[in-house]
């Protein structure tokens, strides 16, 4: 598929896109990702499809790749990857006889995975870092706004929330009677 071939077929599903050394660039603004950059690039009899999720995990590579490949199952068109670096990618091939309405279900799904998955391979992969990242803020009362996704992994979690249970339970037995009631007589 030529270049033109693929813009018009961008164009026609109605998505903004930037065409930047012969690859069309598609922004997919996201809730957990700022955005996600996808590449539509150019082949013959066909164009593939390449969107960045993530750098290469630090830690717990077997749970990562287990849950990248569990969600490769059921996923349409696109899959993860890894590249040389063992960064992590999606990525697709589709043919030139693809639809508009195809590109619509490509960029979907793509922003489904990378945006949907992005925070759990994060607090998988990267689980000492975001530990460390926490107790530096924290210490030095700088914000922790961008870590509030991974409240799991804040000093002191486990023990606010043990506290936080033990607490709901005083207060429900608090507010029970001590003494079961006694049935009215008939």
């Amino acid at each position: 598929m030529e270049l033109q071939q693929l813009t018009d077929l961008l164009d026609a599903a109605e998505v903004d896109y930037e065409v930047s050394n012969e690859v069309a660039v598609v922004v997919l603004p996201g809730e957990r990702r700022l955005k996600t950059n996808t590449l539509f690039i150019p082949q013959d009899g066909m164009f593939r499809v390449e969107a960045f999720v993530c750098r290469a995990v630090e830690e717990a590579h077997a749970e990562v790749y287990r849950l990248l490949l569990q969600h490769n199952r059921k996923a349409y068109g696109v899959h993860y990857t890894l590249d040389n670096n063992n960064d992590i990618y999606l990525a697709g091939q589709f043919p030139d006889t693809t639809t508009s309405e195809d590109i619509q279900r490509i960029l979907g799904q793509v922003l489904e995975l990378a945006d949907g998955d992005f925070n759990h391979i994060l607090e998988l992969g990267f689980e000492t870092s975001i530990r460390r990242e926490w107790e530096w803020r924290m210490d030095r009362g700088e914000s922790t706004r961008n870590l509030e996704a991974f409240q799991r992994l804040r000093p002191g979690y486990e023990q606010d929330r043990a506290a936080e249970r033990a607490g709901r339970a005083d207060g429900a037995s608090a507010g029970a009677p001590s003494v079961p009631p006694t049935p009215p007589s008939s």
